[in-house]
């Protein structure tokens, strides 16, 4: 794990033949002490949230479970949330996204469901079980314009034991369904336009989909295949969080000791660019600030959230707080300060 006074700097070799990054001005560092970060996402009044998965150093404050928040004006004055453990299971979650009812919804592999928080702090397992059985343990999570939500559901599956699925959830008629299984540890997943894409990891593939009514799709087809990159020390490569960009662009934050960082390909899955984030686990990516065209990004490895002023405006969620003036969520988090707002 990084030293607490380590930088966040520097290049990792390019794996790939997409055009480099030279264009694009290095990381700043953002947020920093966060154990095993992951799911950066806009949060009311120009706070960024993102999860701590686990805990990697007994001596920080920060630990497994809990939900940090820091301000776009602020970087390294970072919060604390709230923590989704229980009595019964340590939290590890993984994600975060804001439904059309105003709360924030979490994908919790502890909790082995997607937990629900209300703008009050009321946290209760949303979804858990499919047709009377428990679910493996769901990773990353989006939803469509109309409110539909799509996850991966990755928790102990791997080459050897290919148990991972996609769901898909129908918010009007709350009905659960399963769109693609036998997948060794599906990840990141995106929807926009009528087309879903998961990553999944082991296979180093990304999935693309049709979306043919609420909850559903069909039609599992190859997206794009990353190039292969050299394992970590833990022996992971391969694509974990995704975002897209306004053009429709597919920005991965990519697993692998070199030729790892942020690897975009356009809609048609080619790859374009690299961007070098510094970090060999480059765990997930969103889009944020101001103008919405900053990259905000999660460096397990370096235990940090980096920050890249890239110029492209970003898919704005279809519920984005920021799209809110007077976010019903806002009530959970401190006061911003007033000098800089979404």
């Amino acid at each position: 794990m990084v030293k607490k006074k380590r930088q966040v700097r520097g290049k990792v070799p390019n794996a790939s033949k997409a055009r480099p990054s030279s264009r694009i001005p290095g990381p700043v560092l953002f947020a920093s002490m966060l154990p095993a970060p992951e799911g950066p996402t806009v949060g009311p009044n120009g706070w960024i949230l993102n999860v701590c998965s686990f805990t990697t150093d007994k001596t920080w404050t920060r630990k497994a479970g809990d939900i940090t928040a820091t301000h776009i004006t602020k970087p390294l004055a970072t919060h604390t949330i709230f923590n989704t453990s229980t009595d019964k299971a340590t939290g590890i979650p993984a994600a975060l996204k804001f439904g059309p009812d105003g709360n924030l919804y979490v994908t919790d592999e502890g909790r082995l469901a997607i937990v629900r928080v209300t703008p009050e702090g009321e946290k209760t397992d949303f979804i858990f079980e499919y047709q009377g059985k428990r679910i493996n343990g769901p990773n990353d999570l989006c939803f469509d314009r109309d409110g539909n939500l799509f996850f991966t559901d990755p928790w102990k599956s791997s080459l050897k034991n290919p148990v991972g699925v996609v769901y898909g959830y129908a918010w009007d008629t709350r009905e659960l369904h399963q769109i693609h299984t036998g997948l060794a540890f599906p990840n990141g997943i995106l929807v926009r336009e009528g087309r879903l894409y998961a990553a999944e990891t082991q296979t180093n593939k990304i999935w693309t989909y049709d979306v043919v009514s609420p909850g559903q799709a069909r039609n599992p087809r190859e997206f794009c295949r990353l190039p292969d990159l050299i394992p970590d020390e833990k022996g992971w490569t391969g694509p974990d969080g995704m975002c897209f960009d306004e053009e429709g662009n597919i920005y991965i934050a990519t697993l692998g000791l070199k030729g790892g960082g942020v690897l975009i390909y356009n809609p048609e899955g080619r790859l374009i660019e690299t961007i070098n984030t510094g970090g060999a686990r480059t765990t997930n990516v969103c889009f944020g600030g101001p103008k919405h065209n900053q990259l905000f990004v999660t460096l397990d490895d370096l235990a940090a959230m980096v920050v890249f002023d890239l110029g492209v405006k970003g898919y704005r969620l279809p519920f984005c707080p920021s799209r809110s003036k007077d976010h019903p969520w806002s009530k959970m988090l401190p006061e911003a300060p007033k000098s800089r707002s979404e």
